[in-house]
């Protein structure tokens, strides 16, 4: 132990650590859970305790592990604790479950009633699924990915898998069955999934008490972090590894740190409920909250414990802070998406940045589209974490390849890309038919290749079939057309929607699906700018990404984008929230139920505490939807901050030079111009955006604030969307597109909403 430093450890420990966690760190025995809220320096608490008792109370490292969930936290873990107590000093096991289960289940293999020889990587496994799926003819009603989704779900919520598939049957009635083949092959093969390490880890602790009673005499002292994340089996493995038969704590120490406020991540099997009720299980639990937080200025903590106390299912604590300051937080209330990706856009050119690029985060991923269109107007280099940027996902590319093919049929690569996507049963054999017939035919299109196949009697019936059915779909498609009605036959004609739909599970389908939603959003928004052709339109987004691979070269990322799910871990100094709407954040799936609404706030939560200076949290009125704008809710999270923590200004008709004066003011920075100057402090801080109704009304004599795309309201026909504005013998007309249909009225008779 000579490599042991334990007086720079013991200074670190009585300078660097607040008295909470000096009490996590220094209780030596016992069982602990850690209630460690955001930016309270948990990774800094569970590596400290884990050097003090191989350093201060002699702790042999054999008899300690430490479980996380990534590789990357795991070696963030080693290097920490090896600043602490030497480079050359043995350390414990600290890794993933399920690095540490099959470490167990290979060092006693010979316990295992079936061999078990290796691991299936997701590539095997879909291999084996896919088998079992063409064998059942089951490929009309699910994919290998989507049943191994199921699957895995269904392990990671029961301990016993087989005593819980009845309950899923009835939705799916053919689960059991392939759930059933697929463990077969797998036994056949002498393998295991990656659940498997853990179910059988799980059940050897069981039904083995020889195994558990070796284990539990070698291991001691037990330490998980992140626990808010764990499902049902890695609990259940935590209560055989920790306790007797007779459920009594075995260990001397087990400690336990994370932040129920930060469980967002139900969708992968991860229950709030192992933390919430660990005392259940653990009775002698003390509970030791870290409450200060070393990330963030105290109004923005203000605003997260105003929205997370709300809710119910949850440890009750207070983050707070030294670093002090006022006004951090603003809501802006934007028109629409587009003026949104605008105001947003002038933030970023506003903000001293000094090289901290600025996070904007949304709830999902279509809403990066408009963002992204913003910044590159405005050559603001941008970066998307965990994500791909609008124009680069596989379905948009999919649906821009049919068009490109419809306005060049001689798009090689697009067709390609199209010919059997969704799947018609042409693959690659064909393929290579097809592009033989091209080489032999250099100056056919991809129609006239086709119809050479198809007369040529060459092809079995059924891929003659499918290649008639996908060269009538470009009959009826012109490089003239509107892309929104192109695009539209497209989905009808090749049900692209329900390809996505089977060949994804229903998280990333669904998000796949609005994706393709927010294309045609997209689409009819440029057609009513005058972009009216497939051709046109095709130009539009290739010059858009010819201008974003250009500036993103050479220039620094001024901003990173992403979902508030990828910003766990993250932080920065300023954040921008996007979105705060009803059905959106909170998302729809969650109006109605209680614990998807919780798990909501968590999210926004997770995004508040992201920001260290500055929070920019952005609400629309409306959303383009279907050609139309449809008016939008605000979010009830918004109505959770206390009224005196953030200012609520109306955006709705702000100019580029409104929103870069009103930020300037906010971050106290002078503009270079003085001229047209508007004051913030009076009618446009409204503590609700519903009451900034103030905007200048058109009928007014003597404005001209009418605008393409405004909103406006008739007496007769409603609600409705200016296309069109024309100024004749002193009266000025509007064309209006009303959802009975569009009309040309006097603008005396409408009013701006």
């Amino acid at each position: 132990m000579s490599s042991i430093l334990p007086s720079s450890l013991a200074d670190f420990i009585q300078q660097e650590l607040n008295p909470t966690q000096q009490q996590a760190v220094l209780t030596k025995n016992g069982i602990l859970l850690v209630v460690a809220g955001a930016g309270s320096g948990k990774t800094r608490v569970i590596t400290t305790r884990i050097a003090h008792l191989i350093a201060h109370e002699h702790v042999a490292p054999k008899s300690m592990l430490a479980l996380t969930f990534t590789n990357k936290a795991a070696q963030e873990m080693r290097e920490r604790i090896k600043f602490f107590i030497g480079h050359h000093t043995e350390l414990p096991f600290i890794g993933t479950f399920h690095a540490y289960c099959l470490r167990l289940l290979k060092q006693n293999a010979h316990l295992l009633p079936t061999p078990f020889l290796s691991i299936l990587d997701e590539d095997d496994q879909h291999k084996l699924l896919n088998a079992i799926i063409h064998r059942n003819n089951l490929s009309k009603r699910t994919t290998a990915k989507k049943l191994s989704y199921q699957i895995s779900q269904l392990k990671n919520n029961a301990v016993d898998p087989e005593e819980h598939l009845h309950a899923l049957t009835w939705s799916s009635p053919f689960i059991k069955d392939a759930y059933h083949a697929y463990e077969r092959e797998k036994q056949a093969s002498h393998c295991l999934d990656f659940d498997d390490l853990l179910l059988h880890t799980v059940k050897l602790l069981k039904t083995n008490n020889t195994f558990k009673q070796q284990l539990q005499t070698n291991i001691r002292h037990i330490l998980v972090d992140e626990y808010q994340d764990t499902n049902v089996v890695q609990h259940a493995l935590l209560k055989e590894l920790a306790r007797d038969q007779n459920s009594s704590v075995i260990v001397d120490s087990l400690c336990v740190v994370g932040d129920e406020d930060q469980s967002i991540y139900s969708w992968r099997g991860a229950t709030v409920a192992n933390i919430v009720d660990f005392k259940e299980d653990f009775p002698q639990t003390i509970t030791i909250k870290i409450e200060q937080n070393y990330r963030s200025v105290q109004p923005i903590l203000h605003c997260a414990n105003g929205i997370i106390q709300h809710n119910t299912n949850r440890n009750p604590k207070n983050l707070w802070s030294e670093r002090i300051g006022n006004d951090r937080i603003r809501v802006i209330s934007c028109l629409s998406e587009y003026q949104e990706g605008e105001m947003i856009a002038q933030f970023l050119k506003t903000t001293p940045q000094k090289n901290h690029p600025i996070a904007i985060l949304y709830r999902a991923h279509h809403q990066s589209r408009a963002i992204e269109e913003a910044l590159i107007k405005h050559s603001i280099p941008y970066t998307i974490i965990g994500g791909i940027m609008f124009y680069e996902r596989k379905e948009i590319k999919d649906l821009l390849a049919y068009l490109r093919l419809a306005a060049n049929p001689f798009d090689r690569a697009s067709f390609s890309r199209i010919i059997n996507c969704p799947q018609r049963g042409l693959g690659e054999k064909f393929e290579e038919m097809f592009y033989e017939q091209w080489r032999t035919e250099p100056l056919y299109d991809f129609k006239q290749v086709a119809h050479a196949l198809i007369t040529q009697d060459h092809l079995p019936r059924t891929k003659k079939a499918a290649l008639i059915t996908f060269t009538t779909l470009f009959e009826t498609i012109s490089p003239t057309d509107r892309p929104s009605a192109a695009l539209e036959r497209i989905l009808s004609m090749t049900a692209y929607m329900t390809y996505l739909k089977n060949a994804h599970e229903s998280q990333e389908a669904e998000t796949r699906m609005d994706n393709v939603k927010e294309l045609l959003h997209a689409v009819r928004y440029l057609e009513e700018q005058g972009i009216t052709t497939i051709t046109h339109f095709l130009d539009e987004v290739s010059l858009m990404q010819e201008k974003l691979s250009t500036q993103t070269t050479d220039q620094k990322v001024s901003a990173v984008l992403m979902t508030l799910h990828a910003a766990k871990g993250l932080e920065f100094d300023n954040v921008v929230i996007a979105g705060l709407e009803e059905a959106l954040l909170p998302s729809s799936r969650s109006l109605h139920d209680t614990e998807n609404l919780e798990e909501e706030r968590r999210l926004l939560y997770v995004g508040v505490t992201r920001a260290k200076e500055r929070l920019l949290l952005s609400t629309c009125r409306y959303r383009y939807t279907y050609g139309q704008m449809s008016a939008q809710s605000t979010s009830r999270f918004l109505d959770e901050i206390p009224t005196q923590l953030a200012q609520h200004h109306d955006a709705s008709s702000w100019s580029a030079i409104d929103a870069q004066r009103y930020y300037t003011q906010w971050l106290g920075i002078q503009l270079a111009s003085t001229t047209n100057v508007l004051t913030f402090s009076g009618a446009y801080q409204k503590q609700s955006v519903e009451h900034a109704k103030t905007i200048p009304n058109p009928t007014t004599k003597g404005t001209t604030t009418w605008k393409r795309n405004q909103p406006v309201i008739h007496a007769t026909f409603g609600t409705g969307i200016i296309q069109s504005i024309e100024p004749k013998d002193g009266t000025t007309y509007l064309t209006i597109a009303f959802k009975g249909g569009s009309k040309k009225i006097d603008a005396k008779f409408v009013k701006i909403l």
